[in-house]
This record gives C-alpha cells, sequence and structure tokens, in this order.
C-alpha cells in the first residue's frame, strides 16, 4: 500500500512540475517575449498588423523633416522631402538606414510598444529627432556634389553628429521606382549605398601628423620646439621619404612641421616615439574604433608594428600610408578630441525619440570614452593647428573673424585618384564644431577639402 501511495505522489508530482513548465513556458512566450514576436518582420500576422500602424517620423534637431509617410492604397508610404540630402541616413526602404535599424521606434513596437494602443487599437510609430544642422547637412551635399568622398562634423562637447554625408549620395525616391532602377543602384560603379562617412577607409595621409604630433609631446619624445633638419628627401628606416616642399624645409621645430606637412620630420619623430606608444596611442585615441551608432561602420587598420621591418611599418603608419586605414568618421573624432581637451566622446544622431504628441521616450546621455592626452597637450596641438591656419598649409580652411585650428593634407591612394584630407575645428577658445573632409583628388597636393571644411565651420558656428 505504502509503495502504491508513494508512486501516485510521483505521478502528482511529475504532473504538478508539467504543469508549472507548461505555465512557465506559456508565460515567458506570451508575456516576456510577446513584444519581440510581435515586431519580428517575418511575423506575417505582424506585418499585416504594422502595415496599418501610422508610422513615426524623423526630424533634424532643428526640425527639418527627414523622413515622413502619407496614406496610400497600399498602406503608409515613405516620404524623403530632401531628396538625396539625408540618403545615407534614412536609407531607400524598411531593410536599409535607420529606418531598419530604429524600425521598433518608428513603428513604436517591440521595446517601443505602448500597451494601451495594442488594446485600444490605436497604435502609433514614434518620431525619431536626429542631432543633425539641417543648414549644415544642405551645404555639405552641395559642395560634394560631382565629388567621391565624404563630410563628417560633430560637437567636441558631447560627441553629437551635426553633418554626415557621403559622396555620391543618392535619390531614394528614384532607387525604388522599378527593379530596373533598383539594380541599376546597387551595380553602380561608384557604389552611392556605401556611406563612406562610416564605412569608407582611406589613407589618412599627412593629416595623421597631428595624431603623431599629439602622441610625441604627451610622452615627451619632443617638444614644440624640437629641431629637426629637411633636405627634401631622405632615407629613414630603410625607405625613401619625399618632403612636400622640393629641397626640402631646412631646419624646423615640430611647430614649424606640422603647420608645413613635413614628411622628414614627422619620420623621424616616429622614430623617436616608437611602436609600443604609437600602438598604445591610437587605442587611447580609439582611432580605429568603430563609433556606436544605428548605422553600419567599418573598423579601422593599422599595421602589425612587430618583427624585423616594425620600424619600416611604424615610419609608413605615421605618415598615413602603407597598410593604416581610417574611417572619416574616426578622423572627425581625432579632431574633436583635441578641440575637446585631450577626452574622446563617443559619436552619436539620435538626440532623442518621442511619441507623436511630443512627450519624450528616451534621450541620449552624453558618453565619454576616456583621456587620450593631457589637457596641455591637446592646448598645445591647438596651437601648432592654428598656426597651421594663419601660417601654414591649412590657410584655406580659415573663416573670417574666427580664430580656426586645422591641418589639411593629401594621401597616396593605390586604388584610385589621391586623396585630399582636412581636419579642423573652431572657434580655437571654445569649440563648437569640429569637422573632417576627404574627397578623391585629380591632382595630388590640390587642397580641395581645405575650403569645404572652412565653408561647413562657416555655416555651423555663424549659422549661417
Amino acid at each position: 500500500m505504502n509503495e502504491l501511495t508513494q508512486n501516485i505522489r510521483r505521478i502528482a508530482l511529475v504532473a504538478v512540475a508539467g504543469f508549472l513548465l507548461m505555465a512557465l513556458l506559456f508565460g515567458y512566450w506570451q508575456v516576456l517575449r510577446a513584444p519581440a514576436l510581435r515586431a519580428n518582420p517575418y511575423n506575417q500576422q505582424a506585418r499585416q498588423r504594422t502595415g496599418s500602424i501610422k508610422p513615426g517620423s524623423i526630424y533634424t534637431r532643428d526640425g527639418e523633416l527627414v523622413l515622413g509617410a502619407e496614406k496610400g492604397n497600399e498602406g503608409w508610404q515613405r516620404l524623403y522631402p530632401a531628396g538625396s540630402v539625408y540618403c545615407h541616413l534614412t536609407g531607400y526602404n524598411e531593410n536599409s538606414g535607420l529606418q531598419k535599424s530604429l524600425r521598433e521606434a518608428l513603428l513604436g513596437i517591440g521595446a517601443y510598444q505602448n500597451r494601451w494602443g495594442v488594446i485600444s487599437h490605436t497604435e502609433q510609430g514614434l518620431d525619431v529627432v536626429l542631432t543633425i544642422n539641417s543648414k549644415a547637412q544642405r551645404r555639405a551635399t552641395e559642395l560634394m556634389a560631382g565629388k567621391r568622398g565624404a563630410v563628417v562634423a560633430l560637437d567636441p562637447t558631447d560627441g553629437a553628429i551635426l553633418v554626415m554625408v557621403g559622396a555620391p549620395g543618392y535619390d531614394p525616391v528614384q532607387v525604388m521606382e522599378s527593379q530596373m532602377s533598383y539594380e541599376l543602384f546597387t551595380n553602380h560603379p561608384a557604389s552611392p549605398e556605401l556611406n563612406r562617412a562610416l564605412q569608407g577607409l582611406y589613407a589618412p595621409g599627412t593629416i595623421l601628423e597631428t595624431f603623431v604630433a599629439a602622441v610625441a609631446l604627451d610622452t615627451q619624445a619632443a617638444t614644440e620646439q624640437t629641431v629637426f633638419n629637411c633636405r627634401g628627401t631622405e632615407q629613414i628606416a630603410g625607405i625613401t621619404v619625399n618632403c612636400s616642399k622640393p629641397g626640402g624645409h631646412g631646419r624646423l621645430t615640430l611647430s614649424r612641421a606640422l603647420a608645413n606637412s613635413c614628411n622628414i620630420a614627422f619620420a623621424k619623430i616616429a622614430q623617436l616615439i616608437g611602436p609600443e606608444q604609437f600602438r598604445n596611442y591610437s587605442s587611447k585615441f580609439h582611432l580605429l574604433d568603430k563609433p556606436d551608432l544605428p548605422l553600419p561602420a567599418a573598423q579601422g587598420k593599422l599595421p602589425d608594428l612587430v618583427g624585423n621591418n616594425a620600424e619600416t611599418k611604424l615610419v609608413e603608419a605615421a605618415l598615413g600610408q602603407g597598410a593604416t586605414l581610417v574611417t572619416p568618421i574616426a578622423m572627425a573624432r581625432l579632431a574633436a578630441t583635441i578641440a575637446s581637451g585631450g577626452q574622446v566622446v563617443q559619436p552619436y544622431m539620435v538626440d532623442r525619440i518621442t511619441r507623436q504628441s511630443g512627450e519624450t521616450v528616451t534621450e541620449h546621455h552624453k558618453r565619454q570614452l576616456g583621456r587620450a592626452i593631457s589637457a596641455e597637450t591637446a592646448q598645445q596641438i591647438a596651437g601648432m593647428m592654428q598656426l597651421s591656419v594663419e601660417e601654414g598649409n591649412a590657410s584655406s580652411v580659415g573663416v573670417a573673424g574666427c580664430r580656426v585650428a586645422a591641418e589639411t593634407g593629401w594621401a597616396q591612394n593605390v586604388q584610385g585618384k589621391p586623396l585630399s584630407w582636412a581636419l579642423a575645428f573652431a572657434p580655437v577658445e571654445s569649440p563648437q564644431a569640429a569637422v573632417a573632409v576627404v574627397v578623391e583628388n585629380d591632382i595630388l597636393g590640390r587642397p580641395v577639402a581645405g575650403p569645404i571644411a572652412g565653408q561647413i565651420l562657416k555655416v555651423l558656428i555663424t549659422r549661417q
């Protein structure tokens, strides 16, 4: 009898355990996982439901409509009122750009679901406000028309992305006009779908000398007044280094070397720094890191500075050539780091997400990634970059009535035309904007990027 009672008890316990397990599973899928399941684009029922939701819009921080919507015969259709100006931000359909990465917010589903809206069948998407400055974005688009390259501008105080333009761009409406137009777009030799601001990998060339100078000062490998001798051409670490000035600069200080983009001086500075410190500071500056953004971005590259030819690769890296590749947003962050007194900030583009009633649901909070260089070093580099504008190679970046710090340069491009680069920030005494510009150039050394950087700073600083 006792044995029978125990068997009945075991069966009852199994039944109870099974019931509890089913209840837990039911609760998990029906409660905890329900928003994600309803938001999943592969859920056909969910697709039908989301098709009836009024989607949210995307705006710039100053109120310009970037992505809108209108009700048509086939449901809600997306509008791109600015054409190509914001194409690499919006994308061209729900599977590209911010429409893909911010899908849940724009439809008010998943993590952004309003339970009362689900019950009452009054669901609405949320609006997204970007950090972009519409006037500067439009000006950058105009200046980059017919070119290949990118413009990125950051607020150095908090990392807000003020401008992000890749060229060439595209009109999202034209892309989706027909299957043929879509295929022509995706197979275009200029790769207009590529967001060069985030995904373009470029040799930085001589503008990386700004970073090298900062490392030299911060490690005390050199001072502003350290003197170097430039004879125009010299064998350094087993390679021939040519200066931009035929015949050389002669004797010049580190400050003058940066102002004049003296390759020979910076090749020697790289030797003073050494591979270990070069790698260490590239990490401190987050020089190669992808930014934490809701859009795809590329990882920068440095040569492996070890082995018998480490010094050769170090010199090539210091001159921004060889295997060294960076993204335009990484260079903008470099300029912003110097402008902010040596603090590295995380770039961001979503300022806040709001309900269509105006209620804020989420908003951005500033994120610092640590100190790259001391405030004293940053101040010294800023002064040297200002000298470059006033008396050196970066005069094309000047803005009337404003103290600008900048560095311009060029890089050889084994895959195509030479690259024209510019880094800048202003005003020097209280920086409001930091800019990086890269343009594929027809003529080596022609300062194409500098004037573009100056024009963007002018809009951002003077609000013209």
